[in-house]
């Protein structure tokens, strides 16, 4: 389970300007076996607020738990065996892909390469195994992203924006492979996008943020009503 509370980050700090915030007391829960969503328009501060939980920046003030307990520089190599974050570049240009699952899977006891063969067969991605990863297209690198991480059997996955600038059949692909991993693996995700009408039936629970602050979280039905629709405040 991974806890913020009241997370204040600012990028400008030298300033001492109020609005240099880009976050401001953001609190939030991730359960295992849920999918929650980070919602709001780009610039609200959702990409801040996922490096954050992940230990890329620090928080002013406010902290993170990782099961009830402290993220630290001290445990973060631990809780980042536990914790994958899709956003970051997870492979070695100039490597194929099936030479990135070799190198770097071992860093990854839990890797399981036969779990991360089927995902990619799921995903129809397997012909990009002999492929050099700085030729793949918008869509396999998110097919192979994911079915990388997830084959690291994580007990929480950070998503920021996963379905932008990609191809609506490759889109059924990625929510089938997230909906898998949440049934099989009991695997908690927290999802950054503002895409909600594509992604309002996988989701349990919906943060919306405006302006760096969560201003609004509850159950996907209390949140969108029971259509799931769009509001305004999650147009682009």
């Amino acid at each position: 389970m991974l806890e913020a509370k009241n997370l204040n980050y600012r990028y400008g700090f030298k300033t001492g300007k109020e609005n240099d915030f880009e976050i401001r007391d953001a609190s939030l829960l991730i359960e295992p076996g849920y999918v929650s969503c980070l919602l709001g328009k780009n610039g609200a501060g959702k990409t801040t607020l996922l490096s954050l939980l992940y230990g890329m920046l620090w928080p002013k003030t406010g902290e993170i738990l990782w099961n009830g307990a402290p993220l630290t520089k001290r445990n973060l190599t631990a809780f980042r065996r536990e914790v994958a974050y899709a956003g970051e570049n997870w492979c070695i240009d100039g490597l194929t892909v099936k030479q990135n699952v070799e190198t770097l899977s071992i860093f990854y006891p839990s890797f399981d390469k036969k779990y991360f063969d089927d995902l990619m067969r799921l995903a129809g991605a397997e012909g990009c195994m002999e492929k050099l990863v700085d030729t793949l297209s918008a869509g396999e690198r998110v097919k192979t992203e994911l079915s990388f991480l997830l084959a690291r059997r994580p007990k929480l996955l950070l998503l920021d924006e996963p379905l932008a600038n990609i191809d609506p059949v490759f889109k059924v692909d990625v929510l089938e492979l997230l909906q898998k991993t949440v049934a099989e693996n009991e695997t908690g995700i927290l999802i950054s996008t503002h895409l909600v009408d594509e992604i309002s039936d996988l989701v349990d629970y919906v943060h919306v943020m405006e302006n760096g602050s969560i201003v609004e979280s509850g159950s996907r039905f209390d949140v969108l009503g029971e259509e799931g629709g769009l509001r305004d405040v999650f147009v682009k």
